[in-house]
């Protein structure tokens, strides 16, 4: 392929997208990035449908990916095999190359929210008479979601490209290189600072779903905790938790935070929309990839009625996982034990988080069962727990037991757990893998506590334990027995190397 080919492909592949058309309703956009700011983007109500086409494009290949990233390489999810999805078994497996469809597309939707948030900023600077509270509305939306597109990649990738500006001249990309993390994670605190001070606590009903100044407290928290800046994430957390009360706290019934009928709950800080029964169809796609195509076997998850199982196999949950919930745990709840296998002698667990039970009632489950469930961000449960950790690190135990009991109660446990560093830091990790499994935060909790190479290493060597047949060990633990430092990065898109070799560089190791 010649360079000139090369740089017209990256034209198709690689182009940030930033316009979209002009609708009223609110997470309901399919963008036609057909306009241009020269005819478009003259007022708050156009500045605004590029907003939610930013929105939009969380939805799909972003949104899958943070989960399928945060939970198949780990000992939470497997992909079955069955379905021959090579890039979901190779991220199961810990074989990740840079043609992988999953890490490629959240490349793409990245930087497509980043070019739409870009847009919407420079447009409302441009734009005459926008009264105060018009700009910071926009404004502050716009930074949170180009910051948190920017804090997934940095985990994802490292260094990479930092735009802050809407590219109209395509030519412009092979000017960009990768941006050392440190300069990406300041951009990432900046925008969600100012984010913080634009944005309402919280929204009413009829902007449910669009971000607040809590979800940027509960990012920007994230962040120093991943930094390693326990004290400041302390306080981020604690602004977080001054609010809980009627707009913010623990549901009591742990399977109605994932309920499509009770969307953007209490319990919910920021979420990935999806919207039942519309159309065009906002489905989400993780209600299949979490549940296995189990023959078309009738099941009656919670006694909400029967429907039939026709998943794709791509997020199942390990059995190991599965052990893990004890008898009387309330989250037991959206564990789905009732199909077993024949050819296998055993129970396929899977995860009821993203099965829509408004699809049984109005029997749409069949075989090609739509799902409504939102894609979960952040949630109480999560700030609770990581304000437990911070609590561990800058040394109030005490503190910390308060707030791992909380989410232990909720479960219907006792907690037994001795007042000491290493005893609480284990605790709480546990904690998290049972409280938040399968909602994209295992990974990058290994990742960040620096136990993900220790603890897949183990997992990878019981490909030969007896307890299970041959060939669910096969699917669950994989072909490949050995995870190294290099991976915990993923490689840069292929596609993206090669037509830029110049300015980005691969990720050692792939």
């Amino acid at each position: 392929m010649t360079k000139a080919m090369k740089r017209i492909l990256l034209l198709l592949t690689v182009a940030l997208l930033s316009m979209t058309a002009c609708t009223d309703k609110f997470f309901d956009l399919y963008p036609t990035d057909s306009m241009t700011s020269d005819n478009y983007m003259n007022n708050v109500s156009e500045i605004g449908t590029v907003l939610d086409a930013a929105y939009a494009g969380m939805r799909g290949d972003f949104g899958n990916a943070i989960v399928y990233i945060g939970d198949l390489p780990t000992d939470n999810a497997y992909d079955y095999k069955l379905n021959n999805s090579s890039a979901h078994i190779s991220l199961s497996d810990s074989t990740v190359d840079s043609q992988n469809s999953v890490i490629g597309g959240l490349w793409y939707a990245c930087y497509q929210i980043i070019n739409r948030c870009c847009l919407v900023l420079e447009s409302l600077d441009k734009l005459e008479n926008v009264s105060t509270a018009d700009y910071n509305n926009l404004a502050g939306q716009a930074k949170f979601l180009r910051a948190y597109a920017y804090y997934v990649m940095v985990r994802v990738w490292g260094d990479v490209p930092l735009v802050l500006e809407d590219i109209k001249d395509y030519m412009k990309v092979f000017e960009y290189g990768r941006t050392p993390v440190d300069q990406v994670y300041a951009q990432i605190i900046e925008d969600l600072k100012d984010a913080e001070s634009k944005l309402p606590d919280f929204r009413p009903s009829a902007e449910k779903g669009r971000v607040t100044a809590t979800a940027a407290q509960a990012i920007l928290g994230d962040v120093y905790l991943t930094r390693g800046d326990y004290a400041t994430a302390k306080g981020y957390f604690e602004k977080v938790i001054a609010k809980e009360g009627p707009n913010l706290g623990l549901l009591t019934d742990y399977a109605a935070i994932f309920d499509s009928n009770n969307v953007n709950n209490k319990e919910i800080i920021f979420a990935i929309q999806y919207a039942h029964n519309q159309t065009p169809s906002l489905s989400n796609y993780l209600g299949r990839a979490a549940l296995g195509n189990i023959n078309g076997q009738y099941v009656d998850p919670d006694g909400q009625g029967e429907s039939r199982i026709f998943g794709v196999n791509v997020l199942m949950m390990t059995h190991e996982l599965e052990a893990k919930f004890v008898e009387g745990d309330l989250r037991r709840s959206v564990v789905f034990t009732g199909v077993s296998s024949p050819d296998y002698g055993c129970t396929i667990p899977m995860t009821l988080k993203y099965f829509d039970y408004q699809n049984v009632a109005d029997g749409n489950s069949g075989n090609n069962p739509d799902c409504g469930c939102h894609t979960i961000i952040s949630r109480y449960s999560d700030i609770l727990l990581k304000y437990a950790e911070c609590l561990v690190e800058t040394g109030d135990l005490s503190k910390a037991l308060v707030q791992l009991k909380r989410v232990r109660e909720r479960a219907g446990l006792a907690t037994d757990v001795a007042e000491s560093k290493d005893a609480l830091k284990q605790a709480i990790a546990d904690e998290r893998q049972l409280e938040l499994c399968m909602e994209g935060h295992r990974w990058f909790d290994l990742v960040r506590t620096g136990t993900a190479l220790s603890i897949m290493k183990t997992w990878y060597s019981k490909v030969n334990a007896p307890e299970l047949h041959p060939t669910i060990l096969q699917y669950e633990y994989g072909d490949n027995q050995a995870i190294d430092q290099h991976e915990l990065l993923y490689p840069l898109p292929y596609a993206q190397v090669e037509l830029n070799p110049d300015k980005l560089t691969q990720n050692p190791g792939y």
